[in-house]
């Protein structure tokens, strides 16, 4: 654990990082954190130069027939569209496009896969949600345009699209990085909560994959894993990091192999962590929130062993750890 300027920062060492920010609730939320906070870097500095920024989620319809790997591939290529050609380059001039940074967030329900994307995009002025709004009108009908030609459609006043101007504060700044950074804001929450109308975040399905062993879930995690697996979290616009004075970017692998530093507070014994494993984020959030004394709640309301590294001042120890520690 660690004390930084935003807080308490409650993290884990003593395992083996895969480095991937989809299937693994350890490194997805180490990478979501690093990638929220370059997200606020950026944001930070369009604000400091009197810049704007909006909002925009692109969506497309989709039914149970239809395969997740289709449906990722004609994102990529939609966006691909949007972003590309002349049409781009006069939104850039017309607008004051700094640039953008996207990611993906999939969900599963009654409908099937459904996978859409959120973009933040960067504008060097002060632009109003009218114009903000004729932008994603602009970008909307490239996209739908491309899914058109690939077999697919998307309707903008049936969820399609969505822009929202970015309160260029702090607060709001960080509340749109971590959502903009989805792993670190819904997809690893405590609870891996569900979704509106039936629809389960991958994190939520293998919740329930775990919990009751159906088929089914298994099987959609399956897919996730192998549909997931290689494609990259974020993406940026060419510059946009540059310009906001950012380092390189670092890749998955090493933001998960790289140790944050801090104080080991408490050992948690390997038959213990099978059951800690799929529930990490949730204890790690009641350590941010109450400390070691909450982490010490958490693993005993659950029958979990553990050792604390070094005694608290005026610390009443556990009935469990009187027990481990009695010969």
């Amino acid at each position: 654990m660690s004390e930084t300027d935003e807080g308490r920062r409650a993290g884990l060492s003593g395992l083996q990082s895969c480095g991937s920010p989809w299937a693994c609730p350890v490194c997805a939320r180490k990478i979501g954190a690093e990638r929220s906070a370059d997200v606020a870097h950026v944001l930070t500095a369009v604000a400091a130069e009197g810049g704007s920024a909006a909002l925009v989620t692109l969506t497309m319809r989709h039914n149970r027939g239809h395969r997740l790997s289709d449906l990722w591939d004609a994102l990529t290529a939609a966006w691909g569209a949007v972003t590309t050609g002349r049409g781009w380059k006069d939104d850039q001039d017309r607008f004051g496009v700094l640039g953008w940074v996207r990611t993906v967030e999939v969900t599963h329900g009654p409908a099937g896969w459904h996978v859409h994307t959120h973009v933040v995009v960067a504008l060097d002025g002060p632009t109003s949600p009218e114009m903000m709004w004729a932008l994603g009108d602009r970008m909307f009908a490239r996209w739908e345009r491309k899914l058109t030609k690939i077999g697919l459609s998307a309707v903008a006043d049936r969820g399609g699209l969505d822009v929202r101007p970015v309160r260029m504060t702090a607060d709001s700044i960080e509340q749109v990085s971590d959502y903009i950074a989805k792993i670190t804001a819904e997809i690893t929450a405590p609870s891996a909560k569900d979704a509106r109308n039936g629809n389960r975040s991958p994190f939520a399905i293998l919740r329930d994959a775990l919990a009751t062993g159906l088929a089914d879930d298994v099987e959609l995690w399956w897919t996730w894993e192998r549909v997931s697996h290689g494609r990259r979290q974020l993406t940026w616009s060419r510059d946009l990091r540059a310009w906001a004075g950012l380092h390189r970017e670092k890749t998955d692998e090493e933001i998960a192999a790289e140790d944050k530093g801090g104080e080991d507070m408490i050992v948690i014994p390997r038959d213990a962590w099978e059951a800690v494993r799929t529930d990490v984020a949730d204890l790690l959030d009641a350590v941010e929130i109450g400390g070691i004394p909450a982490a010490e709640s958490w693993l005993l309301s659950r029958g979990l062993s553990y050792r604390c590294v070094a005694e608290r001042p005026n610390q009443a120890r556990s009935p469990r750890r009187l027990a481990e520690e009695t010969p």
